[in-house]
């Protein structure tokens, strides 16, 4: 599955471990580095995904650096399809109509059908300009079986108050192409509980079978350091996202009115409408200190868009020296977000549509925990072994007040716990 199901994912993913994959920036007394890391994710009773990266960087004549970053993943196991619990058995079809899906009373419809592999490469260069200047250049490419993107990106960077101040501004612009599985479903186009297939084996969905999607990224950031032992760093980033912004293998069940016997029960499906433009932006905040040879990172993060999402993130790793160039660093993670102004766990049979509803529980307000310890040592001379164990827990509201009927005697969101493993390596040559 692609698009907002896998992309969320991955991620995820890329926000938890980056911090402990670090930037890959070489330094001037380094000739290269070579960073590896392999990655795996599996949620309690549902998605698992493996992960590997290599970055390679190396140092060119005139201080310029070459990096490249490769990157294969892939996903397995079963993800809510935005369906509400009911009383009875229900049937779902798979997008391509060879697949279905049974799921028993009272639980929480799922996709058993998610699957995808990713490639992803990505490569920049750097460019000192003078002493105080530098700028960077990058492209990226990535490809699934519904899902393609490319971009470009581009950053400066300027020291000032003897490169006490750095003060950075870059920017990014991607084209993505999404091509669903069975073709894009029409918004709000209502479909049986086993969907029969089309002559051409597909799900009569819709007529167009790509769809495009423009992502554009700008980024200003400050840093200082204050002391010899403390540096902080300030960034605004503003995205604007238009297009195709359906998820297109997310529906809503569409249940009986407060004054039906069966009040609450699903009589219906159809497919989810998010509007076709998102513009997010967020403020972010880091101090890192020495602490008598230890380091503590101290982050925070304020979200907000135009789907009426807001959302806060408070990080915390603390790297404890030990002897013989060993480290332990353990890190905690809270956030919080609010729901969408369109997120609706279901609708209601009778009652009209609204504009945009989705039932995708990444857009609802849920609180989550990260948790977790990397221990790093040394293996040879200029290189490292990382281990990172991490675990992470996903709580929403699991019986909104706006359940009705048989609705209220379901668990609607279910708490979610991912455990995490990663091994990187890390290297000069």
């Amino acid at each position: 599955m692609q698009l907002n199901g896998s992309k969320s994912i991955r991620g995820a993913l890329a926000t938890i471990t980056a911090a402990l994959l670090g930037s890959g920036a070489v330094s001037v007394a380094d000739q290269g580095k070579l960073e590896s890391s392999l990655l795996y994710y599996s949620e309690s009773g549902r998605v698992r995904a493996t992960e590997g990266i290599v970055n390679i960087s190396k140092q060119l004549k005139g201080d310029r650096n070459i990096g490249v970053k490769l990157t294969l993943d892939g996903l397995t196991g079963a993800t809510p399809n935005g369906a509400a619990p009911s009383s009875k058995v229900q049937t779902f079809t798979g997008a391509s109509g060879s697949t279905q899906n049974v799921v028993p009373p009272g639980v929480i419809p799922l996709d058993g059908a998610f699957h995808d592999t990713r490639f992803a490469v990505d490569a920049n260069l750097s460019q000192p300009w003078n002493r105080v200047t530098s700028s960077v250049f990058g492209v990226h490419f990535s490809a699934e079986h519904d899902y393609y993107s490319f971009g470009v990106n581009s950053g400066i960077t300027r020291d000032f108050n003897r490169k006490n101040t750095t003060v950075g501004l870059s920017g990014s612009y991607s084209h993505d192409i999404v091509a669903p599985r069975g073709s894009a479903p029409v918004p709000f186009a209502f479909l049986p509980a086993s969907t029969p297939p089309s002559e051409d084996g597909r799900e009569s969905r819709g007529a167009h079978s790509t769809r495009p999607k423009e992502v554009f990224d700008v980024v200003f950031g400050v840093s200082q350091i204050l002391d010899r032992k403390t540096i902080i760093r300030l960034n605004y980033s503003y995205n604007r996202t238009s297009g195709y912004l359906n998820d297109p293998y997310k529906i809503l069940s569409v249940v009986n009115d407060q004054n039906s016997p069966d009040a609450g029960e699903p009589v219906n499906y159809v497919y989810e409408n998010r509007p076709r433009a998102a513009g997010r932006q967020a403020f972010y905040g880091q101090v890192r200190r020495d602490l008598s040879g230890n380091t503590i990172d101290l982050s925070y993060r304020f979200f907000w868009d135009n789907w009426g999402i807001t959302s806060h993130t408070v990080d915390v790793f603390y790297r404890w020296q030990l002897r013989g160039d060993r480290a332990l660093q353990p890190h905690l993670r809270w956030y919080h977000q609010s729901q969408a102004s369109f997120y609706h766990a279901f609708l209601v049979d009778g009652v009209a549509f609204p504009q945009y509803a989705s039932a995708d529980t990444r857009l609802a307000r849920f609180s989550a925990v990260t948790a977790g310890l990397q221990y790093s040592l040394p293996i040879t001379v200029g290189s490292r072994l990382n281990i990172t164990a991490e675990y992470y827990t996903q709580v929403g509201d699991r019986s909104p007040p706006e359940a009705i009927g048989r609705l209220r005697q379901y668990d609607l969101f279910p708490r979610m716990n991912v455990l995490m493993f990663r091994l990187g390596f890390e290297s000069g040559f």
